[in-house]
């Protein structure tokens, strides 16, 4: 009855209209109550919204600047709460940890304004009562605002992700992962077969003259761009001539090796980002199965392949439980792509919200699922054939000891990278590990997620 209630109160406001402040506050409600990604619950309300660009951008800060510094701006806020904060209505502790974010990080915003909004979007949202509380509480954070402060360029981490990242990275590594380099990163666009980086390039700089664009570090096919905007609205995007993808991920599709007319398996393939990569490797000789245990996501492969101008190409999709079977699959594909299920540790510049789902087990867990997608992977690799491995995580329990596991528990597997695979701007450690991210060096502030590949060839052919 109590949540009836509040939703009466709720439905008894006017409703607020939409601001960047009160887009901030549901993005951040989606994320923290009902698991949302960022990213999509962002894109999402701002298409509702149809805020200003300058309104838009205020949005998108408050949201990523709130979660990279969650930790410091719960504790800010919490100080001054006379209950438990782990019990706060969704929106309220959404508002709140917006508002602090400003109050203490956007200090050229003036405090009244950023409490009196906040205030106003949770009457609207929960009543009165909860209103009265946002107020009493962020008047009490604005008083302990320090002067001048600026937007959060770095990332707050837990105590124990911090020592998994120092244990598996090292100084400065751990540092250029969750301080160094402009926040956000760039958006990565991959170029199709049909577009050059000049001529898109240009393409964009016409249509968005504040565009700042850069070839990618290590994806030949990869150009990274700020300032350009939602991609879908850019020249070439409905012809097909790229599409969104993390240059991290591009390199890993990239790393198979995959040539015209192979058979091709793509495990884990969720919404198919690699798998179109890899369909337009192989050409339409080739063929290509993607495979998830999500038959939802598999669904929005050929709708993409269609874009691309790839809707010829021999492409199937199976859901599997790869952790229970290969669901009758057989040994028959040339080169097979793994890139598991992991923490995604490695993506935390791009997607901070990770920090409210990933627990100290998880790494030593997701391990585990990783060791049994690879001993199915391997049943489905031809002799002579090539196994990739991927985790978008740096920690040691997911990258290098799984795949020392792997090898104790299946003979046959050599660590090999081919030439071809090196010309990639790649080079593997001495363990055969192929890194990316902070381990590339170099004062380059935007290097891909932090990946870990394993690339191994199975018997001979």
């Amino acid at each position: 009855m109590a949540n009836t209630g509040k939703r009466d109160r709720a439905r008894s406001q006017p409703a607020a209209p939409p601001s960047a402040r009160s887009v901030a506050i549901r993005v951040l409600e989606r994320v923290a109550e009902r698991g949302a990604y960022a990213s999509r619950a962002l894109d999402a309300e701002l298409g509702r919204a149809h805020l200003p660009e300058r309104d838009a951008a205020l949005a998108t800060e408050i949201v990523y600047g709130a979660l990279r510094v969650l930790p410091e701006i719960d504790r800010a806020y919490g100080v001054h709460l006379q209950k438990d904060a782990a019990h706060l209505d969704g929106v309220l502790r959404a508002a709140l940890r917006s508002a602090s974010y400003q109050l203490l990080h956007l200090t050229r915003v003036p405090a009244h304004a950023v409490v009196d909004e906040t205030v106003r979007v949770v009457r609207a949202a929960r009543g009165p009562g909860l209103a009265g509380v946002a107020n009493a509480v962020l008047r009490k954070v604005a008083r302990a605002a320090v002067p001048g402060a600026s937007p959060a360029n770095g990332i707050a981490v837990p105590a124990w992700v911090d020592a998994e990242l120092a244990r598996a990275l090292g100084e400065p590594r751990r540092s250029a992962l969750l301080t160094g380099g402009r926040l956000p990163p760039p958006l990565a666009l991959r170029l199709s077969a049909t577009a050059t980086s000049a001529e898109l390039a240009e393409a964009i700089t016409r249509a968005r003259p504040s565009a700042e664009l850069q070839p990618g570090r290590v994806s030949p096919v990869a150009l990274l761009a700020r300032r350009a905007g939602d991609p879908r609205t850019l020249p070439g995007y409905t012809e097909g001539r790229f599409a969104v993808q993390e240059e991290g991920a591009q390199a890993v599709a990239l790393c198979l090796g995959a040539q015209p007319g192979e058979r091709i398996a793509d495990l884990c393939a969720g919404h198919g980002g690699k798998s179109a990569l890899l369909a337009e490797r192989i050409g339409p000789a080739g063929e290509l199965l993607a495979v998830d245990v999500d038959e939802r996501k598999l669904e929005r492969i050929a709708p993409e392949l269609k874009r691309l101008g790839l809707g010829e190409a021999n492409v199937q999709t199976r859901a599997i439980d790869l952790t229970v079977g290969t669901g009758g699959l057989e040994a028959r594909f040339d080169r097979v792509l793994v890139d598991a299920p992991c923490t995604g540790l490695g993506t935390l510049r791009r997607r901070p919200e990770l920090l409210l789902r990933v627990g100290e087990s998880d790494p030593a867990r997701l391990a585990e699922l990783q060791v049994a997608i690879l001993a199915r992977a391997v049943r489905l690799v031809r002799p002579g054939g090539v196994l990739l491995y991927a985790v978008c995580s740096p920690t040691l329990a997911e990258g290098p000891e799984v795949a020392a596991r792997l090898e104790s528990e299946v003979p046959g597997l050599s660590r090999e990278w081919d030439s071809g695979v090196l010309a990639l701007n790649v080079v593997p450690d001495a363990d055969g590990v192929v890194r990316l991210g902070p381990w590339l060096g170099g004062e380059d502030a935007d290097s891909p997620d932090a990946y870990q590949l394993v690339r191994w060839r199975l018997g001979n052919g």
